[in-house]
């Protein structure tokens, strides 16, 4: 299913960065679950390292995790993260990294799995690096998505005009082509097979993942929230649902079913052997690799 590699074939180094924590109910997120179950997450950004031929490393980030502080928020996202405590904010992926010995301002490049804020974080932290979001990202922006509820709420203003690139809608004409790997629709990124983008909608309109080549036959999938939950790879649990206030159906997806389709598909990646999946807000991965993390590698 996955291309062999090539020759020269360049590899990529992950790191996964904290970038804050929040707290979930369970019954939100998976079937069956306990009433009062809630389990406090990561929300993961990743640093990923391109060797770049004989140049400078690139650096890439996947996700940016919570802003460094809940000043940063609007009212009605500071709202909703109320119902997420016990949560740690700060001090944001940028800190992190200098700390780490990284200069954000060599970040060339920002991928975001979808604009939720738990995952865009501060984006004028990183002044020279161009953003790059999933298909109808500005759209949802700008407009919203025309519902109460209160995690989909989102900032016109959120990303830099001017350094910003929408993926385009599948079979639309534009400089980066998505061409099928395996069951996915991709994006070579690079153009040297050491990252794909993969069009993962379901949870949210401009939702995708990042496949990265990280050895000659080894393979790490970023989930972002396409799962909350492992359990919900393996099986042991369901996509949950529940009524609102007005008697509807929510979930924790836009579209439950595309959301269905690719747990499926990231099912079938897994069952290859030689590909890792990180979820975002994947605890029981955290709470097994945490000797992994920034400043270590994958």
């Amino acid at each position: 299913m996955l291309p062999p590699s090539r020759q020269g074939q360049a590899f990529v180094a992950i790191s996964p960065i904290v970038g804050g924590q929040i707290t979930l109910p369970e019954r939100f997120f998976v079937d069956p679950a306990g009433a009062n179950v809630r389990r406090t997450v990561p929300s993961l950004s990743f640093l990923i390292r391109h060797p770049n031929g004989n140049g400078d490393p690139r650096f890439i980030l996947f996700d940016l995790g919570l802003r460094s502080s809940i000043s940063k928020y609007t009212e009605a996202q500071r709202n909703h993260i109320s119902n997420r405590e016990p949560y740690s904010i700060g001090p944001g992926v940028a800190h992190i990294l200098r700390r780490g010995g990284y200069d954000p301002s060599k970040i060339e490049m920002v991928i975001l799995s979808h604009v939720h804020y738990d995952h865009h974080g501060d984006p004028e932290h990183f002044q020279s690096a161009q953003f790059i979001v999933g298909p109808g990202t500005h759209n949802l922006l700008k407009n919203g998505l025309g519902t109460t509820a209160s995690h989909q709420v989102f900032s016109p203003d959120l990303l830099p005009e001017q350094r910003t690139v929408e993926l385009p809608s599948l079979g639309k004409d534009s400089r980066y082509k998505w061409v099928p790997l395996g069951s996915f629709s991709s994006i070579d990124l690079l153009e040297d097979g050491s990252i794909f983008v993969l069009n993962m909608p379901g949870h949210l309109p401009g939702h995708i993942n990042l496949l990265c080549r990280v050895g000659p036959e080894q393979w790490v999938c970023l989930c972002g929230d396409s799962y909350h939950d492992h359990r919900l790879l393996t099986g042991e649990r369901s996509i949950a649902t529940w009524e609102g206030a007005h008697g509807e159906c929510c979930c924790i997806h836009v579209d439950r079913g595309a959301a269905e389709v690719c747990l499926d598909q990231l099912r079938d990646l897994a069952s290859s052997g030689n590909v890792e999946l990180i979820s975002a807000h994947d605890a029981d991965w955290f709470e097994r690799n945490r000797m992994r993390l920034f400043p270590s590698s994958l």
